[in-house]
């Protein structure tokens, strides 16, 4: 087991799973002493909470305590812990972080302390103590300035200082467009491949395991993964930090194709997002807005859904500018439906915003059945927090080529054909017929996993 050795500087040299953020001294009171939580763990799986305790009338019974800090709201939870009764002895608690029913990411701070009762009936609570959970198959190292720290390990600190930067950029330019600033600090964990981050993240379907190589992910609210230190990637993820403060309120969330659209329009290149929704155009088969409220479970999809919401965002700010833009984000935090945030701010609702794209590129507007009053909102998506949608690339079929940046990182989409970029659906006619069929296959194949992060398609990678 690898213990906690203690913080150096800016090094963390714990080789385990937890940093002390803050050691209380030994409580003692009646006939119990207790020292420091001390924390052993292989990998990020589990963490085995450990404390020495000194009871004059034995050690009777003990309970360990713990709270999950985060932005939407703290959780938290413990147990019995094991234990010898004894004079002197140490109690343990091993706490399981990834089950069917739990997923608490690695980057989350905890709060915990223990209750100690003796065999003459004396109770005493230890003081909380704050941990920060990192990854115990690696020593980490730390970057802190303003309110965003980077861990890595190893020598992968130039990935780091680039993911550094690329974050705090993306932070503040996506605060300026939305008009909020993110209350809390964000912290973001580099691994060297996504291979080595695999015992960190939430399991996921096979299905998509086998399609999807993971660059990048949005875990919590304040928490970002990194795998590829791809600068579109790292500015995507921050972007989702801003969506988040500025259109998720207590009753409403804003819609996939605005969040994912948002977080697209932040990335310096679109990759062959835009290529995806340039051929969906051509062959005028783009999707409609209330199709793409969540983001697809088939990869396939994937480069139309956030060129297409892209796209839309690209044109809500040309044509109506970033103001307006930042102020239907905030109409929606404030409890209203995304159509009645549209109609409030550009006079239409997410039909009329469709159409409004549709005739700015060159399709024929559709007729849309009149809706009495506004939607009910977006449709019912997976938690949020601490659970995301990774970013990823599509597992490379053969003979198929990469995208890259100009600086040589790739950004996003794969080449596409013909079946991927239409959806397989429709014909050259724009009529209403083809738009039913849009809709009806898509929310076919679009399933509500929840936002925070983008698919990156490209082929030929191994």
């Amino acid at each position: 087991m690898r213990r906690f050795m203690g913080l150096g500087g800016v090094a963390l040299t714990a080789v385990f799973a937890l940093a002390l953020l803050s050691a209380p001294t030994p409580v003692a009171a009646g006939s119990i002493t207790a020292g420091e939580t001390r924390v052993e763990s292989e990998d990020p799986r589990s963490i085995m909470f450990r404390v020495s305790v000194e009871a004059e009338s034995s050690l009777e019974a003990a309970t360990f305590n713990y709270k999950v800090l985060n932005p939407d709201g703290n959780v938290g939870g413990g147990g019995e812990a094991d234990f010898v009764p004894a004079n002197q002895t140490d109690a343990t608690f091993t706490l399981e972080t990834i089950t069917a029913t739990r997923y608490i990411p690695v980057g989350s701070e905890f709060v915990v302390s223990w209750e100690l009762t003796d065999g003459d009936g004396t109770t005493v609570t230890t003081e909380e103590e704050s941990f920060i959970f990192l990854d115990g198959q690696y020593d980490w190292t730390s970057r802190t300035e303003g309110d965003v720290t980077v861990y890595w390990y190893g020598g992968n600190e130039p990935a780091a200082m680039i993911t550094f930067e690329a974050t705090r950029a993306a932070l503040a330019e996506t605060e300026a467009l939305l008009e909020v600033e993110v209350p809390y600090p964000v912290r973001v964990l580099v691994w060297a491949s996504e291979d080595d981050g695999e015992l960190a993240r939430q399991p996921r379907s096979e299905t998509l395991d086998e399609e999807l190589i993971t660059m990048g992910q949005r875990v919590a609210a304040d928490v970002l993964f990194v795998f590829e230190p791809d600068v579109d990637v790292v500015r995507h993820e921050a972007a989702h930090i801003v969506t988040k403060v500025a259109g998720d309120g207590p009753f409403n969330d804003a819609p996939s194709w605005l969040d994912e659209g948002t977080a697209v329009y932040m990335q310096i290149n679109r990759g062959n997002f835009g290529d995806a929704v340039e051929s969906a155009i051509e062959l005028q088969v783009p999707l409609d807005l209330r199709s793409i409220q969540s983001p697809p479970n088939q990869a396939r999809f994937n480069n139309l859904f956030y060129g297409q919401s892209w796209s839309t965002v690209d044109f809500m700010i040309a044509q109506f500018g970033e103001a307006a833009f930042a102020e239907v984000f905030r109409t929606i935090k404030e409890g209203s439906s995304t159509d009645a945030a549209l109609e409030s701010v550009y006079g239409v609702n997410q039909d009329g915003l469709y159409n409004l794209w549709r005739e700015a590129n060159g399709m024929a507007a559709l007729d849309f059945a009149e809706r009495p009053g506004s939607d009910a909102g977006p449709v019912a998506e997976a938690t949020r927090a601490p659970l995301a949608i990774p970013t990823s690339v599509a597992a490379a079929p053969s003979g198929g080529s990469s995208s890259s940046t100009d600086d040589g990182s790739t950004s996003g989409g794969g080449t596409s054909d013909g079946d991927d970029a239409s959806t397989g659906v429709g014909d050259d006619d724009a009529n209403s017929a083809a738009g039913l069929i849009v809709a009806v296959v898509t929310l076919l194949v679009v399933v509500a996993l929840g936002g925070g992060a983008f698919a990156l398609f490209r082929r030929g990678r191994a």
